[in-house]
């Protein structure tokens, strides 16, 4: 069984500010600051809902070996998100 993954825009950088990039680029282990939560309608309200907010501490746990889902620490809770939420999340470069 051949699956087939038609995700151009997921690791297309969302951002228009320099000092941002997605969660997808950071490395296992690595520790950042939320600077904005891209997307829009219930998609974007989930992650909010969930603790994405701007300022918070997220740390990229683990990624599975197709790139789904992204594991996550947020606030000290473990969280698992789809590759395409985990592309909307922007992080500034500081720790």
């Amino acid at each position: 069984m051949t699956f087939k993954f038609d995700l151009p825009y997921v690791m297309t950088d969302l951002s228009k500010s320099p000092q941002l990039k997605s969660l997808l680029y950071l490395s296992p282990g690595e520790r950042r600051r939320i600077g904005e939560v891209k997307g829009e309608g219930s998609i974007r309200q989930r992650l909010l809902d969930m603790g994405f907010l701007p300022k918070q501490d997220v740390r990229l746990e683990r990624v599975a070996l197709g790139g789904a889902p992204v594991w996550v620490e947020l606030n000290g809770s473990h969280l698992a998100l789809r590759r395409e939420e985990a592309a909307m999340i922007l992080v500034t470069n500081e720790a």
